[in-house]
């Protein structure tokens, strides 16, 4: 058992000399008995787990450390989330801190100072914070995490619609007749492709009932693509069923490059081509709002009005996770039950007559 020594200063403070596993000696500070005690259990804590006690890491320091080591086998886009989260986000607030000081309070100022932003941003940020210090951890560097129990701060949701309406679905298809755009449109409305695994869809991987899902066209450096080509995740490689509506698309949209959806030379597409192609071919002929994953969800939603399960939605829509798919399934569960109310006050009338 390590010796312990108590001792009051001259202003005041208590301190006491604690003599650690390893034989080295290290003095503790409290401004009363109870804060010293404290303190003491907290290093005695530390010197128990196996921690270098007094060991002056920066967060700055470790973030380097963390990313080169555990995140730049990742996907592009993916490395580049935990290098935003963290440079502007995490950086200005414990960037300069000790590993070691950081407790949940900070973190919490972390998020207090991005609370006004959206829930997918403090998600991102707080995920970041919570890999960030785990591996601080489990490299003895920390003793707990201290991003245990925080929570992003949930925001109203906004009631715009995130799908469209069967007429709103007919009247795009019926207007959009660039043949790129409508290829595209048809692939994310009738197949639920995310707009990268769309761009990515070479004609080869189009067989005479079904399609493959292999690559996806991602722009994490700015307007060129990202050479890998690849997925968001596991799931996302998967063989999807044509339906007849999209197989008519398919069939009058002319075969000028490998890619469905190629750029104007027929190369792969890049992030400037791709605006140019849905600004100029898509939201101009329309008159409601309309975005690529606004088609993905209402591939969704078509899922749940023909009475696809759950697990089949899921391996369909290419989630990672069945809580995904079950978010927008209990969505659309919600917006049904309150158009019930007409049926209820029919009912009521009838009994009351």
């Amino acid at each position: 058992m390590p010796k312990q020594k108590l001792k009051r200063r001259s202003d005041g403070r208590y301190q006491r000399k604690v003599t650690l596993s390893d034989g080295r000696q290290k003095i503790v500070y409290g401004r009363t008995e109870a804060e010293l005690k404290a303190a003491v259990s907290f290093l005695l804590a530390e010197d128990d787990a196996g921690l270098q006690v007094g060991d002056h890491t920066l967060v700055g320091e470790w973030a380097k450390i963390w990313l080169n080591s555990y995140k730049l086998s990742l996907r592009a886009a993916t490395v580049r989330m935990y290098r935003g989260s963290y440079n502007n986000h995490i950086m200005p607030v414990l960037g300069c801190m000790e590993l070691r000081d950081v407790r949940p309070v900070h973190i919490r100022k972390v998020m207090s100072s991005i609370a006004d932003k959206s829930e997918s941003t403090q998600s991102k940020v707080l995920l970041t914070m919570r890999q960030l210090f785990e591996t601080a951890r489990q490299n003895a560097l920390l003793l707990r995490n201290p991003c245990d129990g925080i929570k992003i701060t949930r925001h109203a949701k906004s009631t715009a619609k995130k799908y469209l309406t069967p007429e709103q679905a007919e009247t795009l298809m019926r207007t959009v007749t660039e043949p790129r755009a409508r290829a595209f449109c048809a692939l994310c409305l009738y197949a639920g492709l995310r707009k990268e695994e769309a761009l990515g869809l070479h004609w080869d991987d189009i067989g005479p009932a079904s399609m493959a899902i292999s690559r996806g066209v991602t722009f994490p450096d700015g307007n060129q693509p990202d050479p890998s080509m690849e997925l968001k995740n596991r799931a996302s490689r998967r063989v999807l069923p044509i339906p007849k509506k999209l197989r008519e698309v398919l069939l009058n949209t002319p075969h000028t490059s490998e890619y469905v959806i190629p750029s104007a030379d027929g190369s792969v597409i890049t992030s400037t081509g791709y605006q140019r192609m849905w600004q100029r071919y898509v939201t101009s002929m329309v008159d409601f709002p309309v975005h690529a994953h606004m088609l993905r969800h209402t591939y969704a939603t078509t899922l749940y009005r023909a009475g696809v399960d759950l697990r089949t939605a899921q391996q369909l829509l290419g989630h990672a996770t069945i809580q995904m798919t079950a978010e927008i399934y209990t969505h659309l569960e919600a917006e049904d039950s309150l158009k019930a109310v007409h049926r209820i006050d029919e009912y009521l009338e009838k009994g009351t007559g």
